[in-house]
């Protein structure tokens, strides 16, 4: 992946984290839903990855915890995504 997608998937959890605060996550799990739902398999993978972003910026900032409280994602739905994308990720 590219510098500049690489940029663009944290640019998108950093606006929904400070845009939603802890509903971040279960708005980007439902995005994700969404979309799979749709058939739209490219726009699916790419929320999951913002929400490993999201995932991996709260444990920058949380230390020892992956998201915030009891806030999670549903690993369920994002490694349904990431693992049947066409990317491979």
């Amino acid at each position: 992946m590219g510098a500049k997608a690489d940029h663009d998937l944290w640019g998108q959890a950093l606006a929904f984290e400070s845009r939603y605060g802890d509903e971040a996550p279960r708005i980007i799990a439902g995005k994700i839903a969404q979309f799979k739902a749709s058939g739209e398999v490219a726009e699916a993978d790419f929320w999951a990855q913002v929400a490993e972003c999201l995932t991996d910026l709260h444990a920058i900032r949380y230390q020892g915890y992956a998201t915030p409280r009891d806030v999670s994602l549903d690993p369920a739905v994002v490694a349904s995504v990431s693992n049947g994308s066409p990317s491979g990720t």
